[in-house]
């Protein structure tokens, strides 16, 4: 475990700082997970799952270094909020290759979005996301589109990682237009 690490009780205050970041209590289990994952191809020499497991470990670094320039420290909110993103990159790009007739890229993308897939719970069907709108708008008393930024954000807190935005949002829409 990394808070045993002789490098996590004191001495100079540089190399604390430093190690911080490994040190930290409150780092992500899913930020663990992964970089577990990540020795564990290593090892087997799984290349393309590995390259996707390096590129998403940059992702969540890079938003470590955003978070703490605010002060904050990244949970596994924000590394499932970085998960998703990435994993709608690799959609959208899966559809331009296949549009554009390139299907070696397609079979990388798809590859990576598995990898990347991985990490995420379980989605919500149609129906049981419907069934949260509708306990959200009850919830929150919106009657308009309007409010559609209040109901967003309580469905938002309720779904992380769960359902697509694009449909959460669509679901939301035609609730308050009724």
């Amino acid at each position: 475990m990394l808070l045993s690490s002789p490098w996590c009780t004191g001495g100079h205050p540089v190399r604390q700082l430093r190690t911080s970041i490994y040190c930290s209590a409150d780092a992500s289990q899913l930020s663990a997970r992964i970089k577990g994952d990540m020795k564990t191809a290593l090892k087997a020499r799984d290349i393309a799952r590995l390259e996707a497991i390096r590129f998403l470990n940059a992702a969540i670094k890079q938003r470590e270094i955003e978070l703490r320039e605010k002060g904050q420290q990244v949970s596994d909110t924000d590394v499932l909020g970085v998960i998703q993103k990435l994993a709608k990159q690799r959609t959208d790009s899966i559809e331009q290759y296949k549009a554009g007739g390139r299907d070696d890229l397609v079979n990388k993308e798809q590859q990576e979005l598995h990898v990347l897939q991985s990490y995420l719970p379980a989605q919500l069907s149609r129906e049981e996301l419907t069934k949260i709108v509708q306990e959200v708008v009850a919830e929150t008393g919106a009657n308009s589109v309007k409010q559609m930024g209040q109901v967003m954000k309580a469905l938002m807190a309720k779904t992380v990682g769960q359902a697509d935005n694009k449909m959460v949002s669509d679901l939301v829409k035609a609730a308050l237009q009724q």
